[in-house]
């Protein structure tokens, strides 16, 4: 399966409003966050035919954040994430990544530590629902 790597816009609004029900039911962003996020920022999609994986970052002179990498539920566990992760590696090679994720997600930790992210810190009690969010850095590869 081939899969296209493209750079989302206020077009695919309307998608990643779907897509961000889909992945994060109670969670989600809303209209106006999302639309600001691509006034001022990126997204990225990857998928065969349709966008299976997306990502929402924040591309500063000298790091990417990853705001938010969700894969549709129907794509899950094929691999997604992971490739849309090295495209973005690719797209911004002498960038640092930085994320943070539920320290409950672990496969999501799993896939991160698999890519060569590493634990910076944990933040107790940082999210709404009193979780714990784990911070994680990629380093470049030189």
């Amino acid at each position: 399966m081939s899969l296209s790597f493209q750079r989302l816009g206020e077009v695919h609004l309307p998608e990643i409003l779907t897509w961000e029900t889909l992945c994060f039911p109670g969670e989600e962003w809303t209209d106006k966050m999302i639309q600001t996020h691509l006034e001022f920022h990126a997204a990225f999609g990857i998928g065969d035919q349709n966008i299976q994986c997306y990502a929402l970052v924040c591309e500063t002179p000298w790091e990417i954040e990853i705001f938010r990498i969700a894969t549709l539920p129907n794509f899950r566990k094929l691999g997604l994430a992971k490739q849309l992760l090295e495209k973005l590696f690719k797209e911004f090679p002498k960038k640092e990544f930085f994320l943070e994720v539920k320290e409950s997600n672990e496969p999501a930790i799993k896939l991160y530590l698999s890519v060569g992210f590493v634990e910076l810190e944990r933040r107790k009690k940082y999210y709404p629902d009193g979780s714990t969010a784990v911070l994680m850095k990629r380093n470049p590869i030189e």
